[in-house]
């Protein structure tokens, strides 16, 4: 069985997610449950979704509304505690340069940096708020991450990125120097949070085990758990349906 949780997964934060796995691994040991002893790990954040072998990964919703759909189980959606989420639900924050002049509304032409056209958050939000964005700005730059986004709008490489709550969160606490150049121009709709999932080969019995133990665990936390710096505070399922309007994004 393997295990991957890259969504959030930055070098600072390894230690934090391991010791979130260690107590989910040893829930799930203790339900008759295999589990591995580490989280697989790769630069591609998908590359372990479509596994047989997948006990419990966690994905961006619009993957799972569009190539995902009917070849991974939704298991549940975390609540984070930072601004910009309401529940299982978030935003992105829209970041300029602390200098710029440029507002929501005149942000038209300018350049748009955004980690890839499949995230929800760095890309199918702002689709959602301004139409095709080749369209609509004046020119786009592909970082490959929310992090190199807001690096490149700090440096001046770029005028617009959107960055999902949690990670502006984890920018602001890790590289202050980074997030003390930006400012936030508006935030978006809010939406489903990024899923838990869990492969089609998961039987009936061992899903509902893995959604209570991740309700039992990330609710039960307490300050001195190892993995807070994460900012998950609860767990919950929603209906089914709920990711699906984000196919047209």
């Amino acid at each position: 069985m393997i295990a991957a949780l890259p969504m959030y997964d930055w070098p600072e934060l390894e230690g934090a997610t391991n010791a979130l796995w260690r107590e989910l691994a040893g829930e799930l040991r203790a339900c008759g449950i295999e589990a591995p002893d580490e989280l697989s790990r790769s630069d591609d954040d998908t590359s372990f979704a479509l596994s047989p072998d997948l006990i419990l990964g966690q994905t961006c919703g619009y993957p799972l509304s569009t190539r995902l759909k009917g070849m991974v189980q939704y298991l549940a959606t975390p609540e984070y505690n930072v601004e910009g989420c309401d529940g299982p639900l978030y935003s992105s924050a829209l970041l300029v340069h602390k200098s710029s002049r440029i507002t929501l509304k005149t942000m038209a032409g300018s350049r748009f940096a955004y980690n890839s056209e499949n995230s929800l958050s760095g890309y199918r939000c702002v689709r959602a708020m301004v139409g095709d964005p080749a369209k609509h700005f004046g020119a786009m730059v592909r970082s490959g991450a929310h992090r190199q986004s807001a690096k490149m709008v700090a440096a001046g490489q770029a005028d617009v990125a959107a960055l999902d709550a949690i990670c502006w969160h984890h920018l602001m606490v890790i590289e202050p120097n980074i997030a003390s150049k930006l400012k936030i121009i508006g935030w978006t709709k809010l939406r489903p949070g990024l899923p838990f999932i869990t492969s089609l080969k998961t039987p009936p019995d061992k899903v509902k085990s893995l959604r209570d133990i991740l309700k039992k665990v990330i609710s039960n936390a307490d300050a001195n758990s190892e993995w807070q710096s994460l900012k998950i505070r609860d767990c919950v399922v929603l209906a089914p349906g709920d990711y699906d309007d984000l196919a047209g994004m």
